[in-house]
């Protein structure tokens, strides 16, 4: 792993002289043009993955972006407590192959969280709000439900900013152009045209941490009702405003004078968002636009608010509150917390449909950065921020180097077989050409590696396992070290236990049918997760052209959702391709008695009304 900056080239015949990237140094009067020159070189060339093995060779940012398919990226690196360095690299858009600037405007996904908490916080410290009374006493023509859960323990503001309030729905899709978009009550309340569960509390609050766009979206609601002004205009006066983030709004969907600045979203598979990007009503949980340099000045605003109690939002105390973990080790009021050995970092990751992006910065020691990109992969932003780490010298950042060590055969006896990782999905240890592989079942493939005795780890994510026998089964689990004394064991599946999506992948399509009907009758929270697995399989036979297969995968979601707007569309969309016009029709009717003003049923019925 190279780590060491005497081991990269100080002479900038990179992207800088080339005119790959552009620069913007906001401090360059302060750092002569020789070192800000080295430490762009650095950064270009010494991306590396969160695992690294002796001998593995560390790569250019070029590079990685042809191979991940990234069309642009935007990087902001802190130092010293300020904004040191902002680039830019590629194109917002592969139509007009526009460049990335200093305005161009990016999702942040789940970015939008530790913001919108911040906003929170401050009318906590202003008296409007409070961490510990239940919210429900705040709410206004919507309250979170009550039940035997939230009559022993009410939730408090304090659970929604820290994953702990025991709410459900974990994330959302958003909507694409033309979709009619729901209004916060209708989000909370699952009703079309939402499509997502209702917001309910299904856990005892303050027992465990369980990620929940949905209790943001609560808070969303309580912040607007507080304040009796629409989100946007609440987080703009309480933090974008205050910290400068003069590019950054959440708009939903944006004003024509925002748009014209915003990056279109490209999918793993590097095709484009239909309609550019999607549009998220769950503003607080996913719904920032923003630059990478905006981001920035807010992770700096929170440094200096814990260095010198100079936060232009929050007081010293209540910074160091939202630092701080509580329920689970490493989640504080907003932010995910890493906790090293003489430091700690926070941050937060972004995914929304077409973009991922960063935010990471040290608690104390001023430094950190906001990468953001109009793609969806998060290991290039890994790449990318280790190399900035071990260019700017971030302390206890970067992972050893490991050796890896000869897998016996004995050994992979003991650790082969299938692994639960839930009710519809789950992972194969196998051999395969003299690689021992993790395979899930939608495909994903990573090999794993021995590093110590019954220790292992795969180079895509920087987490330890081991195989340990459970004293109650007798059978071997495999144990994830997730840091800070806690683990997560995943079960080995017996030989005859099989999963509703292990049926679909071998095409059983009624013996599919039938389990998933025990399954949701079982545990109906798993309904979008279902949905999800069958619609992406249903996307991998069609970019293989297996159109017949894709046909009947997504007849089988239509019967166990026949209300989905999302299977009913893509049925549509397939009968299309495969020229049965009729069925087109017939489908996007159903769509719209479902949802009447769906524009792209609309449009796809006025254009086969031409033919």
């Amino acid at each position: 792993m190279i780590t060491n900056k005497n081991k990269f080239t100080v002479l900038l015949v990179t992207f800088f002289m080339l005119g790959f990237g552009n620069v913007v140094s906001h401090s360059a009067n302060q750092v002569g043009k020789s070192e800000l020159a080295n430490q762009i070189s650095l950064v270009e060339n010494g991306l590396q993955s969160d695992v690294m093995f002796e001998g593995d060779p560390s790569w250019t940012i070029k590079q990685r972006m042809e191979h991940y398919g990234v069309p642009g990226v935007s990087i902001a690196v802190i130092k010293d407590h300020k904004v040191h360095l902002v680039k830019h690299y590629g194109i917002t858009d592969k139509q007009t192959n526009q460049a990335v600037s200093d305005e161009t405007l990016f999702q942040a996904g789940s970015i939008s969280k530790p913001v919108a908490a911040y906003g929170a916080l401050k009318l906590v410290e202003s008296g409007k709000l409070s961490l510990d009374q239940p919210v429900n006493r705040y709410l206004k023509g919507w309250q979170i439900p009550e039940n035997e859960l939230t009559k022993k323990r009410p939730v408090a503001l304090k659970h929604l900013l820290n994953h702990s309030a025991g709410l459900t729905v974990h994330g959302f899709w958003g909507y694409s152009k033309g979709l009619p978009v729901p209004s916060v009550l209708q989000v909370l309340n699952g009703e079309k045209p939402a499509n997502s569960a209702p917001v309910v509390v299904d856990l005892l609050p303050e027992t465990q941490m369980r990620y929940s766009g949905g209790g943001y979206t609560v808070m969303q609601k309580l912040v607007a009702d507080v304040t009796e002004k629409n989100f946007p205009q609440a987080l703009d006066d309480l933090v974008i405003n205050p910290i400068g983030m003069k590019q950054s709004t959440y708009q939903q969907p944006l004003p024509p004078e925002k748009l014209k600045f915003a990056a279109a979203g490209y999918l793993p598979n590097k095709k484009p968002v239909p309609g550019k990007h999607h549009v998220y009503p769950e503003m607080a949980a996913a719904g920032l636009w923003t630059t990478a340099e905006d981001l920035a000045k807010f992770a700096i605003d929170v440094q200096l608010g814990i260095k010198s109690n100079q936060s232009k939002v929050l007081s010293q105390t209540m910074t160091e509150k939202m630092l701080t973990p509580w329920v689970s080790q490493n989640v504080g009021l907003g932010f995910f917390i890493d906790s090293k050995k003489q430091g700690v970092y926070f941050g937060h990751g972004g995914w929304d449909e077409g973009f991922s992006a960063d935010l990471v910065a040290h608690k104390t020691a001023g430094y950190g950065v906001a990468i953001m990109t109009n793609s969806n992969h998060p290991a290039f932003i890994e790449e990318l921020k280790n190399s900035i780490a071990a260019a700017y010298g971030w302390q206890e950042y970067l992972q050893p180097v490991y050796n890896k060590l000869t897998i016996s055969e004995s050994e992979l006896k003991r650790i082969s077989g299938r692994y639960f990782f839930n009710p519809d999905m789950l992972f194969t240890i196998a051999k395969e050409q003299e690689k021992v592989m993790m395979r899930y079942l939608d495909g994903t493939a990573m090999e794993i590696f021995k590093v110590a005795d019954n220790l292992y780890i795969r180079r895509e994510q920087n987490r330890k396992f081991s195989f340990i026998e459970n004293p109650e089964t007798k059978q071997v689990e495999l144990v994830f070290d997730m840091g800070n004394g806690t683990t997560v064991a995943r079960r080995r599946l017996a030989e005859d236990e099989i999963i509703p999506f292990e049926a679909v992948i071998k095409d059983e399509l009624v013996k599919a049918e039938k389990q998933y009907r025990q399954l949701l009758e079982k545990t109906p929270e798993m309904k979008e997760q279902v949905e999800w697995n069958v619609l992406n399989q249903v996307e991998r036979y069609v970019d293989s052209n297996q159109l017949v297969k894709a046909k009947h995968l997504v007849a089988l979601n239509i019967k166990l959702f026949p209300k989905s707007v999302n299977s009913l569309n893509k049925q549509a969309q397939l009968a299309l391709q495969m020229s049965n016009n009729k069925l087109a029709r017939q489908v996007y009717k159903e769509i719209l008695t479902i949802l009447p003003e769906h524009q792209p049923a609309l449009e796809a019925l006025k254009a086969l009304s031409k033919d």
